[in-house]
Formats: structure tokens, C-alpha cells, sequence
């Protein structure tokens, strides 16, 4: 493992660059266009043309995206500054992220950032106490702050940096306000084009709905069709949680945890399963690994693909749009076509205790299996002549085959 100094600490290095290996070791390199669950942001190329509110934007195709520029840090030997998002480890490596020459380019990046994006929230004076709409500056309507008030990472990211070479005037975009579209609110005027969302639509979803293009050297972000219906959107909001701007929100605040909003059929799941990743999974072909996911929650996927009432399908947000995704049937089909994979590990660590589970329906079932995983010795009491509760006395034979129930009972044991 390659070992490299950053302002004077010397690290053992786990990422791929150098601005993970600092994040890792708690060290803060301000950023932007990076996030933990996307690949890196020089992968994605401008295209020809994409639609903003159904009017197109044109640019030169197949540029590589720059990155937002400001993790810049200096490395001893080489000259000048280099993005640490885009720098490769080397042993004995030496990093310095906090030099005047690093502070001055970063503020300057700020600034050309800022030029085109609102920023009365940086400098207000009631900004901590501010209502956002009775405002006491007198600010102009579109300057003030916006629905990411206190959650907008460039907000915290510009605090970081500092603005003591002040803030250039505001010189608005003025792009259409996009409501028109089911469950979500565009407003490209508080993009900064960190292509998070383009990044997420492609390589997490697999949806590649957006795009982007360099038009008089900014970078413009839209859809690839006029609407985000005709460019294959799945209105799934992955797009909402990765922008670090507000320019992509909800058409309707969440009440409660924001997950449970974006990600209701995983909020309403009695087990909680990660719905998104596993039928992401049977996508993309690999059922053993959406299989794996179900069995990080439910242990009889094959008797659930079968008899779950699915919730997940009554909250589902796509029947906003067309209709429910068929999640039962995905995690029946998962569990069919991911018949090679066993949950059970072959070395389970046994802790010495041992625990009494009182029924063998669905709860007692499950409540055993993950006990047992955690190497603790289980006994089950049933009542009944044979284990399954509910599920093997209530539900009649066509609903929910023997040999079904009974393989998974012995998966169980």
C-alpha cells in the first residue's frame, strides 16, 4: 500500500486519487462535482445538443468535463496546482492543501462559479435567521436565498474557501423555471454544472435521460429529448439527492425523513428492503446479486415473491406516472433466477447464547435465520405439527406450493 504525506501527516493510502485518500483520513479538500456513489466526473463528454424546457442548446460534442476546480492542491516537485479528484496515488507522494497559492486559486474559481449562480445568502447578515421571503436586505426576488437554504453544499463549500477577494455581481441565466413534469422541479439557474445528476441518471440508473453541452464556455445541463419523458427519465429522483445546488427538488416536500419521500417502496417494505438496488440488479442481468440484497432483509423471498400483499407497489411513485413497477414479481424472479446463491456463510462465528423463538410463521422465521447468522444457537417452538405458521396453514396450495415453502424452511434450519 502506497504510503504519501498530506500537510505534514503521512497516510496509508486507500482510494484511487488523491482526494479520496484525504477524505478517508478526514482531511477536507473542498469539492463539488465529486460524490461517493458516482464514477469520476472525467468520464462524461459533452454532447451536440440537449433541451432545456424544450428549447435546444447546442455545443461542440465529445469534450471531457472538467470538474468544478476546486480541490486544487500543490505536490512537491511538480509545477503548479492539480485537481485531486483527477491525480493518481504515488508512494512517498507529498500533498499541501492549504497553501496561499491553493486558497487564492480556489477563491478565483469560486468566484467565476458564483458569477452565474445566487449568492445573497453568503453575505446577508440575517441570513442565519431569515425567513426567504419577507427579506430584510431588500434583496431582489431571484437573488435571495433559495429552497436549499442551510442544506446547499456550495453554500458550506463557498464558506470553506472564503470570499475575501469578494463576490462579482450576479448576472442571472434567466432559464425557464421547469414545473411541467411529473414529481420533479428543474431550475437550472442554480446549476453549476457539477454533472452530478447526469452522472447518477447513467451509471446508477442506467436511465442516461441527460446530458450536457459547453456553450460559450459554460456547461449547460438538460435533457437529451425536449422533455424528460421523451429522453427516457424513470422520474425516480436519484437526480434530487445528488445535487448539492437545489436547481433539482420534489414537486412535493417530503413529510418525515427525506428517504422515505424519494424512496417510498423501500420505506414501506415491512422488512425495509432495498427495493431500487435489487431490481436495479435484475436489470442489468445478475440476479444472485439481487438476491443477495433481498436476503440482507427476508429470508423466504421465493414464499414472499408469491403471497406479499406489496406495499412497495401502493407507494410506488412511478403509477404517478404510468403504472407501478411489478416489484413482487422482481423479487420473485430474482429468487428463481438466483437459485445458485446461498445467504448462509460457511464460517459463522458462534457467540455461546442461545435464544427461543416463540412461532414459525414469517416473523419467527426470519427473526431465527438472523439470529442464527449472528452465531447465536436458536430453537423454534411451534405449536403446530409442522413449521410455517400461517403461511403453511392459511394460504391454500396454488397461492403458495409446499416444496416452496418447504425449501426455504430447510434453508432456515
Amino acid at each position: 500500500m502506497a504510503t504519501i504525506t498530506i500537510d505534514g501527516q503521512k497516510i496509508e493510502a486507500r482510494g484511487n486519487n488523491v482526494l479520496e485518500v484525504a477524505l478517508d483520513a478526514e482531511i477536507y479538500i473542498p469539492h463539488l462535482c465529486r460524490h461517493p456513489q458516482l464514477e469520476a466526473s472525467s468520464e462524461v463528454h459533452s454532447m451536440r445538443e440537449v433541451y432545456v424546457g424544450g428549447v435546444p442548446h447546442k455545443g461542440e460534442p465529445g469534450m471531457p468535463f472538467e470538474g468544478c476546480g476546486l480541490c486544487l492542491v500543490q505536490i512537491d516537485g511538480r509545477e503548479g496546482l492539480h485537481k485531486s479528484c483527477h491525480t493518481p496515488i504515488e508512494d512517498g507522494m507529498v500533498v499541501i492543501t492549504d497553501s496561499p497559492e491553493v486558497k487564492k486559486a480556489r477563491q478565483e474559481r469560486l468566484k467565476a462559479l458564483l458569477e452565474s449562480h445566487p449568492h445573497a445568502c453568503l453575505l446577508c447578515a440575517q441570513s442565519d435567521g431569515c425567513d426567504r421571503i419577507n427579506c430584510s436586505s431588500n434583496i431582489p426576488e431571484p437573488e435571495r436565498c433559495c429552497d436549499n437554504f442551510g442544506k446547499c453544499e456550495l453554500q458550506k463549500v463557498a464558506q470553506f474557501i472564503g470570499t475575501e477577494m469578494g463576490l462579482p455581481p450576479y448576472k442571472p441565466l434567466n432559464f425557464p423555471i421547469l414545473e411541467d413534469e411529473p414529481l420533479l422541479v428543474r431550475d437550472y439557474n442554480l446549476c453549476i454544472g457539477c454533472l452530478r445528476c447526469v452522472r447518477v441518471c447513467r451509471d446508477v440508473k442506467g436511465s442516461d435521460a441527460l446530458g450536457f453541452v459547453v456553450e460559450d464556455g459554460r456547461v449547460v445541463v438538460g435533457s437529451k429529448a425536449p422533455t424528460l419523458r421523451e429522453s427516457g427519465c424513470q422520474f425516480c429522483g436519484f437526480c434530487i439527492e445528488v445535487c448539492p445546488t437545489g436547481a433539482l427538488k420534489d414537486t412535493v416536500t417530503g413529510v418525515g425523513e427525506r428517504e422515505n419521500f424519494l424512496v417510498p417502496c423501500k420505506s414501506s417494505c415491512p422488512a425495509g428492503t432495498d427495493v431500487p438496488r435489487y431490481v436495479r440488479y435484475l436489470k442489468e442481468g445478475r440476479p444472485e446479486e439481487a438476491l443477495k440484497v433481498i436476503y440482507e432483509k427476508l429470508p423466504i423471498p421465493e414464499t414472499l415473491g408469491r403471497v406479499c400483499f406489496h406495499p412497495c407497489e401502493t407507494d410506488c411513485r412511478r403509477s404517478q406516472i404510468d403504472a407501478p413497477v411489478a416489484i413482487c414479481a422482481l423479487k420473485r424472479a430474482a429468487a428463481d433466477m438466483g437459485g445458485g446463491f446461498s445467504p448462509v456463510p460457511q464460517d459463522i462465528r458462534k457467540t455461546g447464547k442461545s435464544v427461543a423463538v416463540i412461532g414459525s410463521g414469517p416473523a419467527g422465521l426470519t427473526a431465527a435465520f438472523y439470529l442464527s447468522l449472528m452465531g447465536h444457537s436458536v430453537t423454534v417452538f411451534e405449536s403446530l405439527p409442522e413449521p410455517g405458521g400461517m403461511l403453511r396453514v392459511g394460504i391454500p396450495d396454488y397461492r403458495l406450493p409446499r416444496e416452496v415453502l418447504d425449501r426455504e424452511i430447510r434453508l432456515i434450519q
